[in-house]
């Protein structure tokens, strides 16, 4: 596979309408980690869906949005903070590019940097950024993707991760982009042809389906050999789950009982605590709100009659009296949490 030499640049505007239309066009740095099934986010089911317009694409919600709105509003922090950090000046790149061979091959950059420096900026909270290595795989799979498009040799990822400013150098993996150019171009053939990927167990994809057929036409299919053969290997695996579940809550019994009154044990990498969750309380507000005002009304209607002041109007301590009638109070239970250490691959 050829390696380019310079990206075409896409006359779109990042952010722009045409920009986000061109994403149905053409395969962007996001949507790799989704075809080689690391993202966290989608399935490459939904993904096609989407891109073949048999179900719109999935409209954040509002907190999510948000999110996505401070990310923005971060890149420009980012990009000084990686400044002052290398000493390397950021570019911004507000083009879409695309390869020069392959032009379903896009990747909008954030920003480049001397000398023909790809700079990614991220900024999240995201709990796959404290496991393991500096640059989860699908942040690395996007880099790779954005190189194989620009015709670049390294990149650098610049990433606020709570509090903590990490700047990752990442280089080209030419092994690695000739798997993704494959996995993307058999994908992007699926696109072409309207022809279903291969489905998985995610529920990203059961929404997917979900949305393509929403509603069953009361008909019943003849049955075949697919059929037949879906059929054993789904009560297989049923069975398979059922023992795994009983061996599960049997294994854990068997702690419970050797822990017995202890909190937990640690052990050569591995942590099992069994503790006493806290007590909670459940308040029943619609009959407290009808004792509140039913006492209210009562002093009110004597207030009414003269037969004592407003002063004896119910006091907190009342209130708080009848709030704790209608107030139940739970005890925690026992909770066995289990926790292991990421174990080093072995040859």
């Amino acid at each position: 596979m050829a390696t380019a030499e310079m990206a075409v640049r896409l006359d779109l505007i990042q952010g722009s309408a045409e920009w986000h239309a061109a994403h149905l066009d053409g395969l962007g740095s996001s949507a790799l980690p989704v075809i080689v099934g690391e993202s966290p986010y989608q399935s490459p089911m939904e993904l096609w869906a989407q891109m073949t317009g048999l179900v719109p694409k999935t409209i954040p919600d509002a907190g999510t949005q948000r999110l996505m709105d401070i990310g923005k509003r971060m890149e420009p922090v980012l990009l000084d903070l990686y400044e002052a950090e290398t000493g390397r000046k950021a570019r911004r790149v507000p083009r879409m590019l695309a390869h020069p061979q392959y032009p379903w091959a896009r990747a909008s950059l954030d920003a480049e940097a001397p000398v023909k420096r790809i700079v990614e900026a991220k900024w999240t909270h995201a709990r796959r950024w404290y496991q393991g290595d500096a640059v989860p795989v699908d942040v690395h799979i996007q880099v790779q993707w954005q190189m194989f498009v620009a015709g670049r040799d390294v990149a650098d990822v610049v990433a606020l991760v709570g509090p903590e400013l990490r700047v990752v150098e990442i280089g080209r993996d030419q092994a690695m982009i000739d798997d993704l150019f494959y996995l993307a171009s058999d994908f992007w053939g699926h696109v072409q042809d309207r022809t279903q990927p291969d489905v998985d167990g995610s529920d990203s994809t059961r929404r997917a389906l979900s949305r393509i057929h929403p509603a069953d036409d009361g008909t019943y299919l003849t049955p075949s050999d697919d059929t037949d053969e879906l059929a054993r290997w789904l009560r297989d695996a049923k069975a398979k789950a059922k023992a795994a579940d009983e061996a599960e809550a049997t294994i854990e019994n068997a702690i419970r009982a050797y822990l017995g009154d202890a909190s937990g044990v640690k052990g050569d990498g591995y942590s099992i605590s069994w503790k006493r969750n806290a007590d909670s309380e459940r308040t029943d507000w619609k009959s407290l709100a009808a004792a509140y005002r039913e006492a209210i009304d009562r002093e009110l209607a004597m207030v009414d009659a003269g037969d004592m002041s407003e002063t004896a109007l119910p006091s907190r301590e009342d209130l708080d009296a009848i709030a704790s009638i209608h107030t139940t109070t739970t005890e925690g239970p026992r909770v066995l949490r289990v926790t292991f250490a990421k174990e080093e691959a072995t040859s």
